[in-house]
């Protein structure tokens, strides 16, 4: 009983996430109405061209002359120290881990043949 919900459950879950839509997709009826240039209106007038880069490369020279300048300086070291998550070592830890690990691999080989027994 327990594997045809689980199997059924499954079924579903899938059925939902590959057949179902999306919820953020896009549906309008034109999908150039957005980028349609008749739509802007005619008192907008067209500034300079300003070409790619340019403010970039403005900003950059600034920065390098007030650099040579010594106008830029480095930001102070924080005096605050780091706190330590805990006290534990690495050996520690990873004995731990492992510890946790052969105790979810006990639990499920003592608990399957309790399982399967009812088959």
């Amino acid at each position: 009983m327990l594997n045809k919900f689980t199997s059924v459950t499954l079924v579903a879950a899938m059925l939902v996430v590959l057949c179902g839509t999306s919820a953020l997709a896009n549906n309008s009826s034109n999908p150039d109405e957005k980028t349609d240039t008749a739509n802007v209106p005619s008192r907008v007038s067209v500034t300079k061209e300003v070409k790619p880069g340019e403010q970039l490369k403005t900003n950059m020279l600034k920065l390098v002359s007030d650099a040579k300048a010594g106008k830029v300086a480095m930001a102070p070291k924080s005096q605050i120290q780091p706190a330590k998550s805990n006290n534990w070592s690495k050996g520690t830890k990873i004995a731990v881990g492992v510890g946790i690990a052969a105790a979810v691999i006990a639990v499920i080989l003592i608990v399957s043949p309790a399982l399967n027994d009812g088959q």
